[in-house]
C-alpha cells in the first residue's frame, strides 16, 4: 500500500468517526508520528497534504527541521516523547507544541529557554494512564500542577495528553479517553486555556475521536512499520 493510500484510508476512518459522533473534521489535528522516518518520507507526506509531524527524540526533531530548512516551510513539528530538561534546548523555537510535560522542573526549564528566545512555548500536560512504568502526573495532582504552572509567563499549557495501556480491542481504551475528556472539562472551568486533548493512536484513534480528541498521534497506520 502506498503512502497516499494509507493517508486516504486514515482520513476516511477519521471522517466516519466524525460522522458517528457528530463532529467536524476541522475540530481535529492529525499529527503524523514520523520518528525514525527520513525527511524524504516526510516531504512526500507533506506533498500529500499532511502538515503536522510528531517526533519522540529531541535531537532528531532538531536535525530534521534543520535539514528541511525553508524548503518545507509549512510543516509544524510536535515533540511527543518524554522530554528531559537537558534536551529542552533542542526543541525550543522548533516544536509548535510539546505534548508531554509532567513535572514542574520541566515547566521551569521550558519557561527559561523560551524567555531567552522571546517566545511562549505551547505545551500539554501528560496524565498518567494508570501504568506505574509510564510518565505523567496523577489526576489528583492536576489542579495544583496547573495552578503552579500558571505563574510562568513563557509557557502556555493548553490541554491534556494521555497514553492509556495498549489493548488489542480499541474499545478497551474508551474509559481512559472518556476520563481524560472529563478531566479537561473540569480543569477548563478554572483554567480556560485547557482546551486540547491529545489522545488516540493508530490502534484506537476512532474511539478517541468519539470521546472528544482534538489531536491524534498516528504513525504506523500512515507510514507502515517503523524503520529499525
Amino acid at each position: 500500500m502506498s503512502l497516499k493510500d494509507r493517508i486516504d484510508e486514515v482520513e476516511g476512518r477519521i471522517a466516519e468517526a466524525c460522522r458517528r459522533s457528530g463532529r467536524r473534521r476541522g475540530e481535529l489535528r492529525l499529527v503524523a508520528v514520523s520518528k525514525k522516518f527520513p525527511l524524504e518520507v516526510i516531504s512526500e507526506a507533506a506533498c500529500l497534504g499532511l502538515r503536522d509531524f510528531g517526533e519522540n527524540y529531541a535531537q532528531e526533531l532538531r536535525d530534521k527541521q534543520r535539514e528541511a530548512g525553508s524548503g518545507i516551510a509549512t510543516l509544524r513539528w510536535h515533540f511527543i516523547g518524554a522530554l528531559q530538561r537537558n534536551k529542552v534546548k533542542y526543541v525550543i523555537g522548533k516544536a509548535d507544541l510539546v505534548h508531554a510535560v509532567d513535572n514542574m522542573a520541566l515547566v521551569a526549564e521550558l519557561d527559561k529557554r523560551a524567555a531567552a528566545c522571546g517566545i511562549c512555548m505551547r505545551a500539554l500536560v501528560e496524565i498518567n494512564g494508570g501504568e506505574k512504568s509510564k510518565n505523567g502526573i496523577r489526576q489528583s495532582d492536576l489542579r495544583e500542577f496547573l495552578g503552579n504552572a500558571s505563574g510562568f509567563r513563557n509557557v502556555s499549557l493548553e490541554g491534556l495528553m494521555m497514553m492509556p495501556p495498549y489493548f488489542e480491542d480499541p474499545e478497551m481504551s474508551r474509559p481512559w479517553f472518556s476520563e481524560l475528556r472529563e478531566m479537561r472539562d473540569r480543569a477548563a472551568r478554572e483554567f480556560p486555556g485547557i482546551r486540547e486533548l491529545s489522545m488516540g493512536m493508530s490502534n484506537d484513534f476512532e474511539v478517541a475521536i468519539e470521546e472528544g480528541a482534538t489531536i491524534l498521534r498516528i504513525g504506523t497506520a500512515l507510514f507502515g512499520p517503523r524503520p529499525g
